[in-house]
């Protein structure tokens, strides 16, 4: 098959296209290999793990992202070469047209991108399902699993909230809750937990619901220790958010792209519209 484009290219007229296409070649192979290996370099240095399973995206997305607009814009260059070297109008005019599908592809998904990435009632959406509620009836103690944040680097903890429910729970129940690490409750090292500062709170009774305001750590599994000598029944809620700063810049990006593939498919049509009469759709 190769050996055949190889021969159209030459009845063409011209072994400038070979060219370009070897130089297409030298530039991409060797910048698609190392894509793929910065991103999985990122990925490590950033704490990627599979066990608990966590992929921090936001840094190698990001750097992969920008590479990818100006390898867009490298394959404008070789694309604006092959068809000026092209001998066939029909050849042009196909070259210009598959050309423009894929750029509306391209502005279609960017589109799609900023809408996901720019509304708040989508963020909201996120937040209200990444944040667990739920009710516990127990007497001694129990545990609520967490994570200090998502396992794709995108959402955090903003505060954790246990509130004992007066109809359920005695006039005087009192609950100890202690914050701790996996590794730190496996060992019961209770001296170690997050809210050990003097002032942070570590009871929930009636009258005084449990708030504790996270700090943006680093991903860790932890437990919400829950302890009391009575029958009680808590509710707790961890509420999440959407970290701005790691969402914004794509829809930059998303932005720059369809940007930039309009511009393109604006510098496709007058070709494809010249050689229209020749062309041959496929």
């Amino acid at each position: 098959m190769a050996a055949r484009k190889k021969q159209y290219d030459r009845l063409e007229g011209t072994y400038q296209i070979i060219r370009v296409k070897r130089l297409e070649k030298m530039a991409y192979i060797p910048q698609g290999i190392a894509i793929v290996v910065i991103f999985f370099l990122f990925l490590h240095f950033t704490g990627a793990q599979l066990k608990p399973f966590y992929l921090p995206f936001f840094f190698p997305l990001l750097i992969i992202s920008v590479w990818l607009l100006a390898l867009s814009i490298e394959s404008f260059v070789f694309r604006l070469m092959e068809i000026k070297y092209r001998k066939s109008e029909s050849a042009k005019f196909l070259m210009a047209h598959r050309s423009m599908k894929k750029a509306f592809v391209v502005i279609i998904i960017a589109v799609i991108i900023i809408i996901i990435t720019a509304l708040p009632f989508i963020h909201q959406e996120v937040e209200n399902y990444a944040s667990p509620t739920g009710e516990i009836t127990f007497t001694g103690e129990e545990t609520v699993y967490f994570t200090t944040r998502g396992r794709f680097d995108f959402v955090f903890i903003n505060d954790i909230t246990v509130e004992l429910l007066d109809y359920q729970s005695p006039d005087d129940a009192r609950v100890e809750i202690l914050l701790l690490s996996l590794d730190n409750y496996a060992e019961n090292n209770t001296h170690m937990r997050l809210n050990r500062e003097i002032g942070d709170p570590n009871q929930a009774t009636i009258n005084n619901s449990f708030f504790y305001e996270m700090p943006r750590l680093k991903f860790q599994e932890y437990y919400i220790v829950l302890r009391s000598d009575q029958e009680v029944t808590v509710r707790y809620h961890i509420d999440v958010y959407v970290a701005m700063e790691r969402v914004y810049p794509f829809t930059t990006l998303a932005i720059a792209f369809m940007t930039s593939y309009s511009v393109w498919v604006y510098v496709l049509y007058p070709i494809k519209k010249k050689y229209s009469a020749e062309g041959i759709y496929q």
